[in-house]
């Protein structure tokens, strides 16, 4: 098995880490955390061995596979800068697809995509690179998702939407087809999709947005 580094160790990493484990393929050699102090030793039996100051060593050591288990849901920039901060050190991001999750022969993965258990992910969808798909999300049939884009836990995007970069769409959104979402923009839980929504757009959680 091919070692890989886990960089988080929160809730979302977690996620991210049993994920890995189900997928089989690799071997974590630890967890990498800004705040150490406050994981602890451990997450769920995975060793934490530090702050991105270990960064260089583990590149020593043979290990250039890497995931981030940071979800951004508060500010998806922290992610992007994670996955920025380990590719200026030369790591690369596999495709993680959970063993439950459903990805159709015709769709299109791209390197760090996540894929979370008993997410769909549609004929013809194309997931740009690292971008999420969370727990039981829908992305049907065409849709495109934009790199470092997240789409939250039981989300529904109908078919042909097309989301730009960097967004977030929230639990439990739900769309129309063929409409976009452009780059940044953040749609609130629940919310109903009856409109395009422009680049960097808030739309509140709970609302039907018309435009």
């Amino acid at each position: 098995k091919s070692e890989i580094l886990l960089y988080g160790a929160g809730g979302h990493a977690k996620a991210v880490l049993e994920m890995i484990q189900a997928v089989g393929a690799f071997r974590v050699a630890g967890i990498v955390d800004d705040n150490p102090a406050l994981t602890g030793t451990s997450v769920l039996g995975v060793p934490v061995l530090g702050t991105r100051d270990a960064l260089a060593g583990l590149l020593e050591q043979g290990i250039f596979l890497a995931a981030n288990g940071v979800g951004g849901i508060i500010n998806i920039e922290i992610r992007v800068k994670l996955f920025d901060l380990l590719a200026g050190y030369g790591f690369a991001f596999p495709i993680l697809r959970h063993p439950r999750a459903t990805v159709e022969p015709s769709a299109h993965l791209a390197d760090g995509v996540q894929v979370f258990a008993n997410a769909y992910v549609g004929s013809s969808a194309v997931l740009r690179e690292k971008c999420m798909v969370n727990t039981g999300a829908i992305v049907s049939h065409d849709c495109e998702i934009g790199r470092y884009t997240h789409i939250a836990p039981g989300c529904l995007l109908a078919g042909h939407v097309h989301i730009g970069e960097r967004a977030l769409v929230g639990m439990g959104v739900t769309t129309i087809i063929g409409l976009k979402i452009g780059d940044g923009a953040r749609v609130g839980n629940g919310a109903v999709l009856l409109a395009d929504v422009p680049a960097r757009q808030i739309v509140a959680a709970g609302k039907v947005w018309v435009g």
